[in-house]
């Protein structure tokens, strides 16, 4: 049994089929998923700004972690969630479509990209946390996270039109 195949059978199921008949079912989850996106994007864009030393200049890094994360993190959860849910809905037509693959490509590599920073660079955040010079490797994750993130979203908006 192929992997199409498998999706297939999961799109078609009893669950799918009743989320994707129920009147208000699919707007209600998708407007979840990008109010969610919302939140979790764009407090994770304040600290990307913040590493690149483009906004938030004289709060130091650490400040601007510790307050965006407490709501970026459960946002992300949502999203993540009701993505999920979106996906078994149409299991088999996101799994053939080129842009939903990209964005899954993109956001396993945001993932990495995130795990580098809490590795690397988190737990000597204090050293440079208010001085002049953020690390290259902390600019790079930055820029890797703003680009990969607006791709995400450019699949996301894609991918509706190829459904």
């Amino acid at each position: 049994m192929s992997v199409v195949e498998i999706f297939h059978i999961i799109q078609h199921s009893s669950l799918a089929t009743s989320f994707k008949q129920a009147d208000l079912f699919f707007p209600v989850v998708e407007g979840t998923h990008i109010i969610a996106m919302s939140l979790s994007v764009g407090l994770i864009l304040m600290l990307d700004l913040r590493l690149l030393r483009v906004a938030f200049q004289t709060e130091p890094v650490s400040r601007i972690m510790s307050q965006v994360m407490p709501w970026a993190l459960p946002g992300f959860g949502i999203m993540f969630v009701t993505g999920v849910v979106l996906f078994l809905a149409q299991a088999e037509s996101a799994y053939t479509n080129g842009y939903f693959r990209v964005k899954i490509l993109l956001l396993t590599l945001l993932g990495l990209n995130a795990v580098l920073f809490q590795f690397k660079y988190y737990p000597r955040m204090a050293e440079w946390d208010n001085s002049e010079s953020v690390p290259m490797g902390a600019k790079a994750i930055a820029i890797v996270s703003l680009v990969f993130w607006l791709g995400v979203i450019v699949c996301g908006r894609l991918m509706a039109y190829e459904l």
